[in-house]
């Protein structure tokens, strides 16, 4: 057989062998376990290929890892608590690469294309606005470990790390209904995306238990930043007083600081006219006017720990198959949330 002129690269190894870069790094530098069958793969594919290893400056070093974290928009601060999770467990030998889709499935797709290069060791998903399918899809054409947060996936290698958005959505609802609102409106975010749905069974739960309904005109979907709750809630307030709603659940606390806005701009007050509960808890809800009464997320602990089982899952230590990691989800009880004042009509 001849000799290409072109020098073998680690990830065509890779894809010889039908494994990830992250693998064949293993092999090469027999640094955790492999199974036999996959090594004696890699090993003959490392001679078929006629691979050789580039010197290292210094042979005790240790592997570095390069790690995608995929997030969906670098604007909102519950990413960039989450991403800082991820750098304190990363330490001094997994470099985390940042990609922001902007909120953009089109450019997120594009993302996950870029990444076939086979350039990085492991994936981190934070908020993915593709599907399941696409999701699980990607993972299976890449082969790298991929640890996913904020969203089910039911497959058995994608470890997920998730609250319970369903019972925080049901907790601020109930909170609400607890001061007698019951015109309480839901903007939605991204309609589409599985969290905004769960969160929406939540809260429809909530008011069917109290006798109540989530009026169709009170759901409103909008893009989920400033802007996008400043419209949708500004048409909310258009509504006659008799229609408009008197309490207002948000899908993240960006969306809760528009609504905030949009309040005051109609010359109406938080929450003596209408009460506010975001969902998020990030540093900014304890400073704004008022303070925003919110369903917490952990959000840097989810990063780190996120990290730390992607870390395992590149090294070979962690037993795939374990589902889900729920974490905890407290409602915070501000000020942005009061019981409804007697001189607004229901």
């Amino acid at each position: 057989m001849s000799k290409s002129t072109h020098k073998p690269k680690l990830q065509d190894v890779a894809k010889r062998a039908n494994v990830s870069p992250a693998t064949v790094s293993r092999v090469l530098h027999n640094n955790a376990p492999v199974r036999e069958s996959v090594r004696a793969r890699v090993l003959s594919s490392l001679q078929e290929l006629g691979y050789t290893k580039t010197p290292s400056r210094h042979s005790t070093a240790k592997l570095r890892y390069t790690v995608a974290v995929i997030i969906a928009d670098i604007l909102n601060p519950f990413f960039t608590e989450i991403v800082r999770g991820v750098n304190i467990e990363a330490g001094d030998h997994i470099i985390p690469i940042l990609l922001d889709t902007a909120e953009d499935s089109t450019h997120e797709q594009q993302i996950w294309s870029s990444l076939a290069a086979g350039q990085v060791d492991g994936i981190i998903v934070c908020a993915s606005r593709l599907d399941n399918e696409v999701l699980i899809t990607n993972y299976l054409r890449l082969k790298t470990p991929m640890v996913v947060i904020n969203r089910s996936i039911a497959h058995p290698d994608i470890p997920c790390i998730t609250i319970d958005f369903q019972n925080g959505a049901y907790r601020a609802a109930r909170h609400l209904i607890e001061l007698h609102h019951t015109r309480i409106a839901y903007l939605a975010g991204p309609i589409h995306s599985g969290s905004s749905q769960t969160r929406l069974q939540g809260i429809e739960t909530a008011l069917c238990e109290a006798g109540l309904i989530l009026r169709p005109e009170l759901c409103v979907s909008s893009f989920p930043n400033v802007d996008g709750a400043f419209q949708a809630m500004s048409a909310l307030l258009a509504l006659p007083e008799k229609d408009r709603p008197t309490a207002v659940i948000a899908y993240n606390d960006v969306m809760a600081m528009g609504v905030l806005h949009a309040i005051r701009a109609h010359h109406l007050r938080v929450p003596e006219d209408v009460s506010v509960v975001g969902f998020d808890n990030i540093n900014m809800a304890a400073h704004t006017n008022p303070p925003l009464t919110t369903v917490s997320q952990p959000k840097q602990h989810m990063g780190k720990l996120a990290m730390q089982i992607l870390r395992q899952m590149m090294r070979g230590e962690k037993t795939l198959g374990e589902g889900y990691t729920l974490v905890e989800s407290p409602l915070i009880v501000r000020e942005s949330a009061a019981p409804r004042s007697n001189g607004v009509k229901t």
